[in-house]
């Protein structure tokens, strides 16, 4: 199989989805120029990468492959139309003007993709687009005007067609040659219909393919399926007069990717991918992301390992966390590029919906910074641990908080070895009923911390600067008797650059 350029890709990657510039934008204006605007947006914020996604099960544009979101709306028609019966009412203004916005944009003839790649290449920004391989949003709402009609007429296509126990059972199954062969088509179109740099095919979204005990055979389907993408993208590329490259994004773990089907390291072995960007579903941030496997699996073969970054950061399942802010993101940023990660994959960070609270200034600044460690150095962060939100059927849970016992270990990749920085551990403990918990001794790499505050079971250490390694850090907290740890957080000051 044909391997184009080894030249790793750097700066920072951006990744748009299919909606979000239509949901968060008024009816008027919507032209081209609003298409223009958002893309200056991304490059003042310094992205260089920029991941134009233009479907989940339809298209944002019209599509001949898959059907487009307007299909069967009527512009004409009230919130109680057909198109929108299956909705809560209070969903369906904001679904409508989704629409409205795609079909006004259509109407007036500008091609949102096209606009996108062209705007970008103004900008010297490199154009991808990214396919959604398996969205199942709304899934519990049969007819939710946002499925196809292949997904609502072909149930026998589901992984798990007679039951519906968990949020992935109704996510396609690419055993089923029909549901590759519909991906194939959008392949085909996508690669025909635009002048892009490269190809995502974004297999967290998502990221469960086959039915329960059939993965590791799905898998072998799937690899030889991705070899027929890659010779199009390769013809595409001839046609361009330039590569075609193409990226894959998949589960953080390598053995729960093999697991699901998803082998990253064979399709790099095999020539198949230039990009593997290793990502969480959405859940969570994952601050324990083996980035030295990764490295060393990789590293003999000419591809780029991205670190993807969600928008949300939970310490477990329902547990403390919420929406990133900066110091959480930059936090994972260093700790993944200097765990070997080559390059920030950002997903969900909208600055007019997830990133709106962000303190002013505060959203440009910090995504320029996540081209430089050197820069992400100089600026405040958080560690927090937090847990693992995919798993291969039959693998065991993997999320260290809460956490029992008299004495507790935990793991923080951190990134350099702070010098000269104040560094504040944070420790949570849940609350027995009755008096607030009593403050427990925590240890950096076996150095005693000085406790800082305390309130409502929460406690601040200061870390001493002899204490601190390079790239992780180890806490032990303990007491003497059984705790509860839910919250487990370390805060870095940042630097000013020599």
């Amino acid at each position: 199989m044909m391997r184009l350029s080894g030249v790793s890709l750097s700066g920072l990657i951006f990744n748009y989805d299919d909606s979000e510039f239509f949901s968060k934008n008024p009816p008027i204006p919507m032209n081209g120029q609003a298409v223009d605007d958002r893309i200056d947006l991304m490059a003042r914020a310094g992205v260089t990468i920029f991941m134009c996604n233009i479907n989940a099960q339809r298209a944002n544009y019209a599509s001949s492959a898959f059907e487009p979101f307007w299909s069967g709306f009527d512009p004409q028609a009230g919130d109680d139309q057909p198109f929108l019966a299956d909705m809560a009412p209070e969903d369906r203004p904001g679904y409508r003007k989704m629409c409205e916005n795609m079909l006004a944009l259509h109407n007036q003839g500008v091609d949102y993709a096209a606009r996108v790649i062209s705007r970008c290449r103004h900008n010297g920004i490199s154009p991808w687009i990214s396919l959604r391989m398996n969205d199942i949003h709304w899934n519990d709402r049969l007819q939710h005007p946002i499925h196809s009609a292949f997904w609502k007429e072909n149930h026998s296509c589901w992984r798990v067609p007679d039951r519906r126990i968990n949020y992935f059972d109704r996510a396609m199954d690419y055993s089923q040659e029909s549901v590759r062969n519909r991906h194939l088509a959008l392949v085909k179109e996508a690669l025909a219909r635009y002048d892009s740099d490269g190809l995502e095919l974004d297999f967290m979204r998502a990221p469960y393919l086959f039915r329960p005990g059939y993965e590791l055979e799905g898998g072998k389907i799937l690899t030889e399926w991705l070899a027929q993408v890659r010779q199009l993208a390769v013809q595409a590329g001839q046609k361009r007069g330039h590569p075609v490259k193409l990226g894959v994004r998949v589960p953080v773990n390598p053995v729960t990717a093999y697991n699901l089907g998803l082998d990253a390291v064979l399709w790099v072995q095999c020539g198949l991918v230039d990009l593997v960007t290793v990502a969480p579903w959405f859940d969570t941030m994952d601050s324990n992301i083996p980035w030295f496997l990764w490295k060393r699996l990789l590293s003999p073969y000419p591809v780029t390992l991205a670190a993807g970054l969600e928008i949300n950061a939970y310490s477990y399942p329902g547990g403390p966390g919420g929406v990133v802010d900066p110091e959480t993101a930059v936090g994972a940023a260093i700790a993944a590029l200097h765990g070997g990660a080559d390059i920030i994959y950002l997903f969900n960070y909208y600055q007019t919906s997830w990133c709106k609270n962000w303190p002013p200034g505060k959203y440009e600044s910090t995504l320029r910074a996540m081209s430089s460690i050197r820069e992400l150095d100089c600026l405040s962060r958080r560690h927090m641990v937090t847990f693992r939100d995919v798993l291969a059927p039959g693998e065991l849970a993997d999320h260290p908080l809460p956490a029992t016992g008299s004495r507790l270990f935990f793991r923080l990749q951190t990134g350099p070895r702070p010098v000269g920085r104040t560094v504040t551990a944070t420790i949570g403990l849940q609350s027995p009923v009755g008096p607030e918990p009593e403050a427990p001794e925590l240890r950096v790499n076996g150095v005693v911390c000085s406790l800082q505050t305390q309130q409502d079971g929460v406690f601040t250490f200061k870390a001493p600067d002899a204490a601190l390694a390079d790239v992780v850090q180890l806490l032990e907290v303990s007491n003497n008797k059984p705790i509860t740890a839910n919250r487990i957080e370390l805060d870095i000051s940042g630097a000013t650059p020599a």
